[in-house]
């Protein structure tokens, strides 16, 4: 008998859209450090790159308001990411009650995916918080 496959719909949340303000501060506040220099090819150079970060970073948090992640999986370890591509999980999944974080490997190419609590009701958190440790064990011992 198969193992039973749960399904899981992530969309975006406020914690990953804050996580993406407190990267973007780290990397505008990297431009006080930057040296001083009066000279005008490198103010422009400084401004230039200074709007390519607002305009990516303001792209990137105009895209979350777009982006969702369906996956299913199974106790065993193995599902399909979006419907399409079966993934298997890779490593040993970090969870702490804000976010877990886990790999998969689709085909050859591995992709770490992180979730945040709030992307999740309590329930379906908690429930994809033990599938993964179930999977990890599994996999640590064949013969449970």
């Amino acid at each position: 008998m198969g193992a039973q496959q749960h399904s899981f719909h992530l969309s975006s949340s406020f914690d990953q859209r804050l996580s993406l303000v407190v990267v973007a501060s780290l990397c505008f506040s990297s431009f006080m450090i930057w040296p001083y220099g009066e000279s005008l090819s490198y103010l422009f150079c400084k401004a230039l790159i200074f709007i390519l970060c607002i305009s990516y970073f303001s792209w990137q948090f105009w895209q979350l308001k777009y982006w969702s992640c369906q996956f299913i999986l199974s106790a065993k370890g193995n599902g399909r990411l979006n419907q399409k591509h079966g993934f298997v999980i890779r490593g040993k999944p970090i969870i702490t009650p804000f976010a877990l974080m886990f790999d998969i490997q689709c085909g050859t190419e591995v992709k770490r995916l992180l979730v945040w609590a709030d992307m999740l009701d309590d329930t379906s958190y908690r429930h994809l918080c033990r599938l993964l440790l179930q999977s990890y064990q599994s996999r640590l011992n064949p013969s449970l």
